[in-house]
């Protein structure tokens, strides 16, 4: 390209004049005439170039103007000056634009302005690094448009450098803060999945030995001690717990699992376990849901149930009198989804109005005396906030000091269609006698956690083989078979993840498929799918509960270990037919967890249940069937707490017949509910004569 003149506001009116004759000269190679007034012509000239200088130099964006057609170029004296030179040091030529193009970015650059003028794309704008006179490189945003004849041909193209070599850095510094913030998150998840493998693991001898002991006999000194103790553990493994929640949520790692769940289930058995807290305290609790509301829903039942769960605690532990209540309605709802509304209402101590909104910030408690009260931490409403968040509701509370509190949160679900999308696993509590029991291989280095899970199993009537490494776990299943193994992931040598999946290849010769549990101290987010994708079939945290333990292992019991019925013959002599008990002596035994809690729940019995009954009796004389529904609700989650399925039974057989309104039915209902009420008192107070 030929050398162009560049004309600034510092011009002389002599080149002005000499631009201004060879305009002239043009116009009459082209036979054309100037106008009569020359000197207008150059005075409307000047203004022009004038303002175009100004326009140049006072912006601090250097402006390039390239003919195409004559290959001639003007850059701007700012355009130079941006990489560090004179206005006469460079010449005003395309050439000095590419030589100065740092090689990785100079094919990408030329190949966007050629896309451009040939119209691929619409508009050019292309960033890159561009020489400075001293060596460094500057960043440079390049901007332009063309201007095209009427067959679209591009004759002459302008445009402006922006010198953004510090929006780079900035950005870079902000990459590189991104990347250290995420290797931070990472050394605090491995800090944290550590942290919980390190207590969890002393934790599990612990808990499950107080477990152990509990079920041995055992002196009213020695069972309060060891009573104690196993709250303490229960206590730090639910804080535990807590922070590993917090710090999840925290680093936005906490995700949703969601599958379709039945919530009047998940309710029921809520109401069912923290119905134990609000009886040791006499305090009426019922639960309510709007028939209005879709008893089949898409979602995080285990989440949800960790927000009630939380919400009904802390109402139970702040309440000393009346009562506390669950409501259920429907919020809103569309084709798909729907919003339900929870309320969580107490007749407690109640929160002051300047503490409603941060009792859900973290560590924020609603008096700096609640935490020595009261206990906590203060995390557990944080993470309900959070939790909701995630659920797409919001979580907010009304409450007035000394009258109580009511919480309330929405969370969205998604509608089911009818067909179960993830149905749940069958976990059936076989009987287990000597037909029925089980062998398990417990596949695990540390010598008290062997010894849990060992005497957990066996003590509920299944055959244990212990391995110390994964070696051991695979020479003894190539050995003889079993129902299922419990599997440590981290043991030396050969681990949990490495033995399945040698296991699993010497299945495929054999056809069998023997149940693998994980048995781990790691509770992060991640673990239980990587057990999974490993080739397990289930998954259990340690510390290992009793409860939990044989759950998730019985589910795994052979048909064949179920007792079939005697094929017909002829009996020596008839035995005569046993009633169905009123009481399940073991699931009460296990619900409660503790000995001294059942004796005290039974001393009581009779006075609360009558206490209902002569409530319900009351209100169906002065027929008004909500009251004899209220006294049945109360009733029917009393009777949880026992495991008395047929008073169970015909409790809420009461409360659907007030419900409906049918005082008759409830009549009659409520005759058989007393006399069951009485035997099962009898048999309570059979099962826990002194000495037994």
């Amino acid at each position: 390209m030929s050398e162009i003149q560049v004309h600034a506001a510092g011009d002389s009116v002599p080149e002005l004049k000499q631009r201004i004759r060879e305009l002239a000269g043009m116009l009459h190679a082209c036979r054309l005439r100037l106008p009569d007034a020359p000197a207008e012509a150059v005075r409307e000239m000047a203004e022009s170039e004038e303002r175009f200088a100004l326009a140049v130099r006072g912006t601090n964006d250097g402006i390039w103007d390239w003919d195409i057609r004559t290959g001639k170029v003007f850059f701007s004296p700012p355009w130079k000056s941006m990489i560090g030179y004179e206005d006469e040091e460079l010449e005003n030529v395309f050439a000095t634009f590419e030589t100065h193009l740092h090689p990785e970015d100079h094919d990408r650059v030329m190949a966007t302005l050629n896309d451009y003028l040939a119209g691929r794309i619409p508009r050019y704008s292309v960033e890159f690094r561009f020489r400075h006179k001293d060596g460094s490189w500057r960043w440079i945003l390049a901007r332009g448009r063309a201007l095209r004849d009427e067959n679209g041909t591009p004759y002459r193209m302008a445009g402006s450098h922006t010198d953004v070599t510090e929006r780079k850095h900035d950005e870079e510094e902000l990459r590189q803060a991104r990347r250290a913030a995420e290797s931070a998150n990472s050394a605090k998840s491995a800090f944290l999945a550590n942290m919980s493998h390190e207590i969890r693991t002393p934790m599990n001898g612990v808990i499950g030995m107080s477990e152990l002991l509990l079920g041995t006999d055992l002196n009213e000194t020695q069972r309060e001690y060891l009573e104690m103790l196993k709250l303490s553990a229960d206590s730090l493994l639910e804080l535990l717990n807590d922070i590993l929640d917090f710090s999840k949520i925290e680093a936005g790692r906490m995700e949703l699992d969601a599958h379709e769940f039945d919530l009047n289930e998940v309710v029921t058995e809520i109401s069912q376990a923290m119905g134990i807290r609000a009886f040791q305290k006499r305090l009426v609790f019922l639960h309510h849901i709007s028939p209005d509301v879709p008893l089949r829903l898409i979602g995080d039942d285990g989440r949800l149930r960790q927000i009630l769960v939380n919400l009904i605690g802390n109402a139970i532990k702040f309440t000393h009198k009346g009562g506390v209540t669950i409501e259920v309605s429907l919020e809103s709802q569309t084709a798909d989804m729907v919003t339900l509304h929870f309320k969580i209402n107490d007749t407690g101590i109640g929160i002051a109005a300047d503490m409603r909104e941060s009792i859900f910030e973290a560590f924020t408690q609603a008096e700096q005396s609640t935490s020595r009260r009261y206990g906590g931490t203060g995390l557990g409403l944080a993470i309900c906030h959070d939790l909701v968040a995630l659920m797409h509701g919001r979580i907010w509370v009304e409450s007035q000091p000394g009258t109580g509190s009511t919480f309330h949160f929405t969370a969205a679900f998604g509608r089911t269609s009818g067909i179960s999308i993830k149905p749940k696993s069958p976990r059936f509590k076989p009987v287990v006698t000597a037909h029925a029991s089980m062998k398990v291989l417990i596949a695990e280095d540390g010598h008290v956690s062997q010894l849990v899970g060992a005497r957990m199993l066996e003590k509920r009537g299944h055959v244990v083989t212990l391995a110390s490494n994964g070696r051991e776990a695979i020479d003894r299943c190539e050995k003889e078979a079993f129902d299922a193994i419990l599997m440590d992931v981290h043991m030396p040598g050969i681990n949990g993840y490495e033995a399945t999946a040698k296991i699993r290849q010497a299945e495929k010769a054999t056809g069998r498929h023997v149940p693998i549990i994980a048995m781990t101290a790691n509770a992060m987010k991640g673990d239980r799918e990587r057990c999974l994708a490993a080739g397990m079939d289930d998954y259990i945290a340690k510390p290992l509960r009793s409860a939990e333990l044989f759950q998730i292992v019985e589910q795994f019991a052979p048909r064949s270990a179920t007792p079939q019925p005697a094929p017909a013959s002829p009996a020596p002599a008839p035995r005569p037919q046993i009633e169905t008990p009123s009481f399940d002596l073991a699931e009460f035994r296990e619900s409660t967890g503790d000995e001294k809690l059942m004796r005290k729940l039974v001393s009581i019995f009779s006075e609360d249940a009558q206490k209902y009954l002569r409530k319900a009796e009351k209100a169906l004389a002065a027929g008004k069937a909500t009251q004899v529904y209220e006294a049945a609700h109360s009733l029917k989650g009393m009777l949880g707490v026992y495991a008395a399925k047929k008073a169970l039974k015909l409790s809420t057989e009461l409360c659907d017949y007030a419900h409906a309104g049918d005082l008759k039915g409830a009549q009659l209902m409520l005759d058989q509910l007393k006399k069951e009420c009485v035997l099962l008192g009898d048999a309570l107070l059979a099962a826990f004569e002194p000495g037994i």
